[in-house]
C-alpha cells in the first residue's frame, strides 16, 4: 500500500499572489497540526453486503430494468441555461419545478465518463446528480436524476429513488435511505453514494426496479402485495455500506464528497471533507480494484487510505483530482458566488474567486470531453456546469 509522504507546513500548500486579475487567498491548516500530514491507512472503510437472499428476493418480485430503460422513460426536460462559469462549455438547468423546489436539494454529480473507460454505458452518455430531501414532510431519502446526455443544453430526464432493502414479516421489503448524498460516483457497476459520517454507501447499477405509482405517502411492500416508492416509478436498492473507522488517534472523517480519478494506476476514489471555518479539512484517497469494481481491501477486510492530505479549505463541497491536479470547488453560502481552487500537493494553490455560481457542490471530470462537471443547490438558482478542464 503506498503511503503519502508528510510534508513541512510552511512550503506544502500555500497560495501565489496572482498575476491577473485573479483575487487569491491562503490555503491554511491550523498550526498545531503543522508537524506532519495524515497517515492515510488510519483512515479505514469496511464494506458491510446487504443479504443476498434479500436483494434475490426483490429481483424475484420486481424483476430489473436498465439503465438505457430509465432513461427512455424520461418524463421531464431540462431547460437551456448560460451561467457565469470560468471556461463554461456546457450548461443546463432543471425543469422548473425542480429548479425552485425547495425540499429536494441537489449535491452530488457523476457520469458514464466516470462509469466506463469508453464513457458510455449500454451505448448511452448520461449523467447523474443526487438530491437529499430537506423537510418535505415525507422524509423519501435520496433520488438520483438520470440524465439522458445526448443533448447537452434541454436534455430529458428522469428521478429514480434510492432505497435500503429490509425484511417485512418474512417478505423482501425496502426502506429510504438516509443520507445527505453529498457525493457521488459511478464505477463499473457501482454507484457510490456519500453518507458523512456514516461512510459510503453502495447501489449496483444492474438492481433498477420498476415500482407502482398512485401514492405518494407509501414506500415498500404493501398490504396487497404491490411495492410503491413515493410515486416514482423507479427505485435502485442498496447493494452494500462502507462501514468508517479510523486508527492511530486520527479524528474521525466526514465523508461529504467523492470523485473517481481514472489517471491513477489503479484507478482510486477521491474523498474530501466539508467544514466551517474547516481549518482541518482533509481530502483521502481509497484505490480500486478495477475488476471487482469495489474499494480495494487489504488481507484483513479493511480498505485502508493510500493518499492524505490536510487542506484546511472553509467550505469544500467536492474535489477531483486530474492527472494529479486537484480542481477544489467552494461554496460561500446563498449569496455569493463560489470560488475555485487548483492544486497540485507539494506546490503553490491557486483560488479563483467567483470563478463558479452561488451554492457549488459536488465536482467530476468527464475525460472524454475534458470537462469538469459541477452543479449549484440553492432554489431557483440551480444550475449544471461544465468547464474546460485545462484552461484552469
Amino acid at each position: 500500500m503506498a503511503h503519502a509522504h508528510s510534508f513541512s507546513r510552511h512550503y506544502v500548500i500555500a497560495v501565489a499572489i496572482a498575476v491577473t486579475a485573479l483575487v487569491t487567498a491562503l490555503v491554511t491548516v491550523p498550526a498545531g497540526k503543522a508537524h506532519a500530514q495524515p497517515d492515510p491507512s488510519n483512515f479505514r472503510l469496511e464494506r458491510a453486503d446487504t443479504d443476498p437472499d434479500l436483494l434475490d428476493g426483490l429481483r424475484d418480485e420486481l424483476g430489473t430494468v436498465s439503465v438505457s430503460q430509465v432513461l427512455d422513460s424520461a418524463n421531464r426536460t431540462a431547460r437551456a441555461c448560460y451561467p457565469q462559469v470560468r471556461h463554461r462549455t456546457a450548461s443546463f438547468c432543471w425543469n422548473s419545478g425542480d429548479s425552485s423546489v425547495d425540499y429536494w436539494m441537489p449535491q452530488g454529480i457523476t457520469t458514464t465518463g466516470d462509469a466506463t473507460a469508453s464513457g458510455e454505458w449500454e451505448g448511452r452518455e448520461a449523467l447523474l446528480s443526487s438530491w437529499y430531501d430537506k423537510e418535505s414532510g415525507r422524509d423519501m431519502g435520496v433520488r438520483i436524476s438520470f440524465v439522458d446526455m445526448s443533448d447537452r443544453s434541454t436534455p430529458d430526464y428522469r428521478h429514480v429513488l434510492l432505497v435500503e432493502p429490509e425484511w417485512q414479516n418474512g417478505e423482501p421489503s425496502f426502506r429510504r435511505v438516509n443520507a445527505h448524498a453529498g457525493g457521488i460516483s459511478w464505477y463499473g457497476d457501482q454507484l457510490y453514494v456519500n453518507n458523512t459520517f456514516n461512510g459510503l454507501r453502495v447501489f449496483n447499477m444492474t438492481d433498477l426496479m420498476r415500482v407502482s405509482t398512485g401514492d405518494g405517502s407509501a414506500i415498500g411492500r404493501q398490504p396487497d402485495g404491490s411495492y410503491h416508492a413515493h410515486n416514482y416509478l423507479y427505485v435502485l436498492p442498496q447493494e452494500a455500506h462502507y462501514v468508517p473507522s479510523t486508527t492511530g488517534g486520527a479524528d474521525r472523517f466526514r465523508y461529504s464528497q467523492t470523485s473517481l480519478d481514472r489517471t491513477t494506476s489503479p484507478h482510486s476514489l477521491v474523498t474530501s471533507e466539508y467544514g466551517y471555518p474547516g481549518t482541518d479539512t482533509r481530502i483521502v484517497r481509497f484505490n480500486l480494484n478495477e475488476d471487482t469494481h469495489h474499494i480495494a481491501e487489504d488481507s484483513d477486510g479493511y480498505a485502508r487510505g493510500d493518499w492524505a492530505y490536510e487542506v484546511g479549505i472553509r467550505s469544500m463541497q467536492g474535489a477531483v483530482s486530474v492527472n494529479g491536479k486537484f480542481h477544489i470547488h467552494r461554496s460561500n453560502g446563498s449569496s455569493t458566488r463560489g470560488d475555485v481552487f487548483t492544486w497540485r500537493p507539494g506546490n503553490w494553490a491557486t483560488e479563483y474567486t467567483g470563478a463558479v455560481p452561488i451554492g457549488p457542490e459536488d465536482v467530476t471530470y468527464w475525460s472524454h470531453h475534458g470537462e469538469i462537471w459541477s452543479q449549484t443547490e440553492y432554489p431557483d438558482k440551480r444550475y449544471v456546469y461544465a468547464s474546460r478542464e485545462s484552461s484552469w
